[in-house]
């Protein structure tokens, strides 16, 4: 498996110790694959203003795919990493699998790629998106909401607040998923079989009924 970052999401401040670590991760030769589907196409133009400024005083250009169809795996090794940024993730998973490209990034990681996923572009990394529920409707339709099953048996729950717990309890009692929950300015970092708290605030595991904080630069 390569480099998977997820993050709870948030505003360029609130992911800058996410981001540093991500960056330096990459080749900074080659240029990051932004995917912005999760958002509505009248706010591609301002998606693709946003990253690059977050990336381009690194010295890293970006480049942006709106549409995935007809794309291989082939077309990854171009790209230093691949950036699938937030919204709605219904939107996003139901292109991504009409697509194909769902398979794609499944074994784009696996295979040692770099792959950042922020806000609904984390949710869909895990074994189910249902997770998005308060937050996101599901305007496609979406029947099957399982997700690419990279965080081994975990649901990700992005955003977090305190208020949210009683949510996330009734989505274990439902579903009986274990959730990995993160606030804004977290993420996990997972490679070599370990996830890593990363940003300025812990993370939160659900579990077996029982609720666990896990500090950044812990493993879960």
């Amino acid at each position: 498996m390569g480099s998977l970052f997820l993050s709870g999401g948030g505003d360029q401040d609130q992911t800058k110790v996410i981001d540093a670590i991500f960056i330096e991760k990459i080749d900074k030769t080659k240029p990051l694959l932004y995917i912005p589907i999760a958002m509505d196409s009248s706010q591609f133009d301002d998606c693709y203003q946003w990253i690059i400024d977050v990336f381009n005083p690194f010295g890293i250009t970006v480049m942006m795919w709106t549409d995935l169809n007809n794309k291989r795996i082939d077309d990854l090794t171009s790209f230093s990493a691949v950036y699938i940024g937030g919204g709605n993730t219904y939107r996003l998973l139901n292109a991504m699998r009409a697509s194909g490209f769902d398979q794609i990034i499944y074994h784009y990681v696996q295979d040692n790629g770099i792959l950042y996923g922020g806000s609904a572009g984390a949710i869909i990394m895990g074994t189910d998106i249902k997770t998005c529920d308060h937050t996101d409707p599901n305007h496609v339709h979406l029947q099957d909401c399982s997700g690419l099953e990279l965080v081994n048996s975990y649901a990700i729950w992005c955003h977090y607040k305190e208020t949210d717990e009683e949510l996330i309890l009734r989505y274990i009692q439902t579903s009986s998923n274990p959730v990995i929950a993160l606030p804004e300015e977290t993420g996990i970092l997972l490679e070599d079989h370990q996830a890593k708290v990363i940003g300025t605030l812990p993370a939160y595991m659900f579990k077996d009924g029982t609720k666990s904080v896990v500090q950044p630069d812990s493993f879960i």
